[in-house]
């Protein structure tokens, strides 16, 4: 105890509080990623209710008992020897049951991701009176390299011409975004909703049809407890790939996946205009489905 309050004077006690969070794994438990991306606008924005959906890249879904240790990645360096992505995620990849999104030239796009008490507990004052939950920086560029580098990747500007000219800044928010609050935690602040947190940022109209754009969330969570020590830092990244469509080819597919699900459920009763002609077409296919490949006839025994 002597020695801890040795150390808590020479170095500050907030600034200690930092090196324990790290030293005991407390700065990584229970951090935030990107869980789900949809189309805020555009074709694929089919409805608010049950938008398509897109995923980080080889994201594993909350029912794993490992996506914290999978999905967190903690930068404590923004120079050139960083990834900006971590181990295993620097070149794209998806499973079937998490997919790339799909989006067109100049869409909309959200993403929600769980605050894990980094607003309420800032809300609260538990990690101090000048804590802050962070500020979000959106970037794309449709020219990846699996060894891309955080310091490059900063150096990117709204118009496309900043750092190496290959990518660009989409967006900048707030880590809060005023609504947001972790379920048990709404009376933190008025107005708040339990449930998911949101950000957007916009795909450029100048994105190339054919071709994935790849996007790179960051998080900058380095004054939750205030401002640091001069040189300590910590964010947090997400990659993501989006497959570009033409807004063409967007408009055939939203429409293609309407017509495969408008027969009604098989328990529905056959009403008046086009529904009645659905049903009929249902009842003639459970039919077919019921006899199968056995030939039937009128006269068969």
């Amino acid at each position: 105890m002597d020695s801890f309050l040795k150390v808590s004077r020479l170095l500050g006690f907030q600034y200690l509080l930092i090196i324990l969070a790290i030293l005991t794994g407390g700065g990584v438990n229970g951090h935030s990623w990107v869980d789900e991306l949809t189309c805020a606008s555009g074709p694929f924005f089919t409805s608010a209710s049950d938008p398509a959906k897109g995923y980080i890249r080889n994201y594993v879904g909350r029912q794993s008992t490992e996506i914290d240790q999978l999905t967190t990645f903690r930068i404590l360096d923004l120079s050139s020897n960083q990834p900006v992505c971590p181990p295993g995620r620097t070149s794209p990849g998806q499973s079937d049951t998490f997919p790339k999104l799909r989006a067109t030239p100049g869409d909309l796009i959200k993403a929600s991701y769980l605050e894990n008490g980094h607003i309420w507990q800032t809300l609260a004052g538990v990690n101090g009176p000048d804590a802050k939950p962070g500020m979000i920086y959106w970037y794309g560029t449709q020219t990846p390299k699996s060894d891309r580098d955080i310091a490059s990747v900063l150096k990117w500007t709204l118009d496309g011409k900043g750092g190496d000219g290959e990518g660009f800044l989409l967006a900048a928010t707030p880590f809060d975004d005023r609504v947001c609050i972790e379920t048990g935690h709404e009376d933190a602040g008025e107005g708040r909703v339990g449930g998911p947190c949101s950000s957007y940022f916009r795909l450029p109209e100048t994105a190339e049809t054919g071709k994935d754009f790849t996007v790179y969330w960051l998080w900058d969570y380095t004054e939750h407890f205030g401002p640091p020590k001069p040189g300590f830092i910590e964010w947090y990244s997400s990659c993501l790939d989006i497959t570009v469509v033409s807004k063409e080819d967007a408009l055939k597919e939203v429409e293609e996946a309407r017509r495969n699900t408008q027969l009604l459920p098989a328990d529905s009763t056959p009403t008046k205009g086009l529904n009645r002609h659905l049903r009929r077409r249902q009842l003639y296919n459970e039919r077919r489905n019921q006899i199968g490949d056995k030939k039937s006839s009128w006269f068969s025994w």
